[in-house]
């Protein structure tokens, strides 16, 4: 094997490595939240207790893909590599199609997005984990109501009037119209949406161009580790 070819090796070999350990780390999240984070789970039940399933699930397959592409590299092993190939390969076509996707289907993406969080405030009047949810998504977002501060008429809850809490200009329990954060949830995870998405889907297909070059080595690898099997036997 020469020495470019093993430069090839080690860099694989490397790079796994580390993602191996980033999937366990992931794992281990999804894990510590569906164990330990009981208060947050009840809170929220119904709504994001998928959460840690997905963490748990992606850092599986993070796992698994390093695993093929680490032992597959230092073990030399044509197999284990041209599976790794195979694999990343199927991540880089499943980035590109959501970054297409992403792309293509912004405004309807956007449209169902403002639809659930419509949905979510309907259902917070009767539902406390639902009113739980909204509650936090107006304080991370500063927004409030679906629209505007007028869709609570006159009981703006504190949740709608964040900055003024933060400053300490907010007195006693009471949050009005005139305090409240003037714009409305819908528009504002809107707005967050149109401003990140397009960031989303260059960044998935920038990860695909660089994930690309890693297949292009597997191969490269996969084919020397052939080659070399068929000049042993001879």
């Amino acid at each position: 094997m020469g020495c470019g070819i093993s430069f090839v090796k080690y860099v694989l070999f490397f790079f796994n490595l580390i993602v191996a350990l980033l999937g366990l780390a992931v794992v281990g999240i999804g894990v510590a939240v569906l164990l330990n984070w009981t208060v947050l789970k009840s809170e929220l039940e119904g709504h994001i207790t998928v959460a840690p399933w997905v963490f748990i699930v992606i850092g599986a397959i993070m796992f698994v893909i390093a695993f093929f592409g680490c032992c597959g590299a230092i073990r030399e092993s044509h197999c284990m590599v041209v599976t790794y190939a195979v694999f990343l390969l199927v991540i880089i076509i499943v980035q590109v199609a959501l970054g297409v996707l992403l792309f293509a289907y912004q405004q309807n993406l956007k449209a169902a997005l403002v639809k659930s969080v419509d949905k979510l405030f309907d259902n917070a009047k009767n539902d406390e984990a639902s009113k739980t949810l909204f509650s936090n998504l107006e304080q991370q977002l500063e927004c409030c109501g679906k629209y505007s501060p007028a869709d609570y008429y006159l009981n703006v809850p504190k949740s709608c009037c964040t900055k003024l809490g933060v400053t300490g200009k907010l007195l006693g329990d009471t949050c009005t119209i005139a305090d409240a954060n003037s714009t409305g949830c819908s528009t504002k995870l809107g707005e967050q949406y149109e401003k990140w998405s397009k960031v989303i889907a260059g960044v998935a297909i920038g990860l695909a161009c660089i994930e690309v070059v890693g297949a292009l080595f597997s191969l490269c690898l996969a084919n020397s580790i052939r080659n070399m099997d068929r000049r042993s036997h001879y």
